[in-house]
């Protein structure tokens, strides 16, 4: 008698295994500071002409930010190579780890 398969448990890959996190939090600051603008001008009429450029302000901040989650990184630039930091200049005499004495 042959046993049913087990169904492999395959993860859905995402938007280039991106965290959606950071691309949620910026439009949700974007959309309280435009309700935040909106409301302002509600009780202020008289500023209505001011705020216009903040709106573009904060669409343009929020586009730019999304650019920034978007892009992909070029092969040579994709921070898999390990520690960046320069552990090599640890301990050195060029670079001592005590502080100066005075």
């Amino acid at each position: 008698m042959t046993q049913p398969a087990t169904p492999v448990n395959r993860t859905r890959r995402s938007f280039f295994d991106r965290h959606f996190a950071p691309l949620m939090a910026v439009w949700i600051v974007a959309l309280v500071i435009a309700g935040l603008i909106y409301w302002f001008v509600r009780a202020m009429p008289a500023f209505d002409d001011v705020v216009k450029p903040v709106y573009f302000i904060d669409a343009a901040l929020a586009i730019a930010f999304t650019w920034r989650w978007i892009r992909t990184r070029g092969r040579g630039n994709r921070r898999q190579h390990g520690d960046r930091r320069r552990t090599d200049r640890r301990d050195t005499a060029e670079y001592p780890t005590k502080p100066p004495e005075s």
